[in-house]
C-alpha cells in the first residue's frame, strides 16, 4: 500500500547525483503545504518555473559553490539547512537579487523579529518567509483532520495551527510595523511597496492507511503515513515487501537515493526501531526504498513514513 504521493519531479530528482542539489530541487519544486493562509495576502511559494532544471543540472555537474555554501554553515539542524538552501538560490540564482538575511527589527532595544528573506524580482521588493515542517495527524475521522490542531510534530512540541498563526501575526506583518518600514525606507528608498511571500514546505502524515487533509492545504503536498511502533512491527510482519531505511535528519527532504553499499553497511533496522522507538521514545522517519531498474546499483525512496512510539503523543503537547 502506497505510503505517500509520487509528485510529477521525483523522476527528474532521481537524476541528480548529489543529494544536496537534489535537496535544492526539491525546495524549488516541492508543492507548499498550504494552497493559501486565510487572514494574510502573501503569495505563496516557491512559484511554479521550469525553466530551473538547467540551472539545477549545471550544479549538479559542478556543485562546488553549493556545497561551499553549505558547509560554511555549521549548524545541523534541519531548518538551518532548508533556510540556507534558500538562501543559496535567492543569492545565485539570475532571477532573484538577495538584499538581506535575518535582518532584525528592533524597539527600544528589543528584538521585534527578524525578516528571513528580503528580496528583489524583476523590480519587485518581497518579505519572503521559509519555514519545513512535518506534522502528524492526531484524529481519527477526515472531518477532525481538517482541524489544524490535530496536526502535531513527531516529538510533540509543535502544532500546526500554532506556526500557521505565528506566521500570520507576526512574522508576514513584521515589514508593516513603524520600526521595520522606518528601517526598510532608509535601506531601500527606491522600494515602494514590499510584498509578502510565504514558503512552507514538508511532509503531512496521515494515520495508517488513512488519507487525511488539513484545511487549506495544497492537495500535492508531501504525504505519508504514520504508526505506533507495534502496529508497524505488525504490518512488517504482514506485509515485509520493501526494503526499509531510518532518514536521518539531513535526509528528510529530497526523495532519497542510496547505492548498494550503503543499503549493505546500514544499521540493523529493527534492532534500531526498538532501541530509539521502543526505548529512547524517539520518532523515526522510515523510507522504503525499491531497486532503480535503470540503475542496477541504486535504490530509490518510493514511500516515507514516521514510527511513534507507542503512547505518542506526549500529552504535554501545547
Amino acid at each position: 500500500m502506497p505510503l505517500t504521493t509520487i509528485d510529477s519531479f521525483n523522476t527528474r530528482v532521481h537524476q541528480l547525483h548529489h543529494q544536496v542539489v537534489r535537496d535544492l530541487a526539491w525546495c524549488c519544486f516541492s508543492a507548499p503545504m498550504m494552497r493559501e493562509l486565510p487572514g494574510s495576502n502573501a503569495t505563496i511559494f516557491p512559484l511554479n518555473n521550469d525553466q530551473l532544471w538547467p540551472w539545477l543540472n549545471a550544479l549538479d555537474q559542478q556543485p562546488d559553490a553549493l556545497l561551499a555554501h553549505i558547509t560554511a554553515v555549521k549548524s545541523t539542524r534541519l531548518g538551518i539547512y532548508y533556510e540556507t538552501l534558500w538562501h543559496f538560490y535567492f543569492s545565485q540564482h539570475p532571477e532573484w537579487e538577495l538584499l538581506q538575511h535575518n535582518l532584525q527589527v528592533e524597539r527600544n532595544s528589543i528584538t521585534l523579529g527578524a525578516f528571513d528573506f528580503l528580496c528583489r524580482r524583476n523590480g519587485e521588493y518581497w518579505h519572503i518567509e521559509t519555514a519545513v515542517k512535518f506534522y502528524l495527524c492526531n484524529a481519527t475521522s477526515a472531518e477532525d483532520a481538517r482541524n489544524w490542531h490535530h496536526w502535531i510534530g513527531p516529538a510533540s512540541h509543535d502544532r500546526l495551527d500554532v506556526k500557521l498563526a505565528r506566521m500570520r501575526q507576526h512574522q508576514l506583518p513584521l515589514h508593516q510595523t513603524m520600526e521595520a518600514r522606518t528601517q526598510l525606507q532608509m535601506l531601500y528608498p527606491e522600494a515602494g511597496e514590499w510584498k509578502s511571500g510565504l514558503c512552507v514546505q514538508g511532509y503531512l502524515f496521515s494515520p495508517a492507511f488513512a488519507d487525511y487533509s488539513p484545511k487549506f492545504c495544497n492537495t500535492n503536498h508531501g504525504k505519508g503515513y504514520w504508526w505506533r511502533l507495534q502496529d508497524f512491527l505488525q504490518y512488517q510482519r504482514e506485509y515485509n515487501q520493501m526494503e526499509w531505511i531510518i532518514l536521518e535528519r539531513h535526509r528528510w527532504l529530497a526523495p532519497v537515493q542510496i547505492s548498494d553499499e550503503e543499503q549493505a553497511t546500514s544499521t540493523d533496522f529493527f534492532a534500531q526501531l526498538q532501541l530509539q522507538v521502543g526505548e529512547m521514545k524517539r520518532p523515526l522517519l522510515l523510507a522504503a526504498l525499491k531497486k532503480n531498474n535503470d540503475m542496477d546499483n541504486y535504490w530509490q525512496e518510493k514511500w516515507r513514513g514516521f514510527v511513534v512510539p507507542d503512547h505518542w503523543p506526549d500529552k504535554n503537547i501545547i
